[in-house]
């Protein structure tokens, strides 16, 4: 399966600051329903689910996180890439004490849940692969960071 299409330059910050999840969150939900990629519910949504289900993942070389929600909140398939310049605690995946500072956030908007475990799967290979990550943190420009992602998730289909 093919990804590559999901990621849009103007859907990612590569020098974010902010002081809470729930600030990136709110931010990040304004400015996908003023482009029209999500229902005025996915900022709620998806709060909620990530203190319900927690989306941080510890791997080898970084820790990231991948939230998400409910199909019924997404208007248009997307992946929102976010590199922060100060860490957040998120917790980690599958627990509900453990917290790990996430320094990269992928967050998925989802139109067909028969895709949502596929892409998530992708997405903790490639950020378990140190060649990856080690490209993927040099890169600080957003033309090279759309080239190098759709890059990378594009399927040899």
């Amino acid at each position: 399966m093919s990804y590559d299409k999901l990621f849009y330059k103007d859907l990612m910050m590569l020098n974010a600051d902010f002081s809470t999840s729930q600030q990136m969150f709110e931010f990040v939900s304004n400015e996908l329903v003023a482009r029209d990629f999500v229902e005025q519910s996915f900022k709620a949504s998806i709060i909620n689910r990530e203190k319900n289900f927690p989306t941080g993942l510890a791997t080898e070389y970084l820790q990231i996180a991948i939230p998400h929600t409910d199909v019924v909140h997404v208007k248009k398939p997307f992946i929102y890439v976010i590199k922060l310049e100060k860490s957040l605690p998120f917790l980690q995946m599958a627990t509900t004490d453990k917290w790990i500072d996430v320094n990269t956030v992928f967050i998925l908007g989802i139109k067909n849940p028969s895709k949502q475990v596929g892409l998530l799967s992708t997405i903790m290979d490639k950020f378990r692969e140190k060649i990856f990550i080690d490209n993927f943190s040099a890169i600080s420009n957003q033309d090279q960071m759309i080239d190098f992602l759709q890059k990378q998730f594009r399927s040899e289909e």
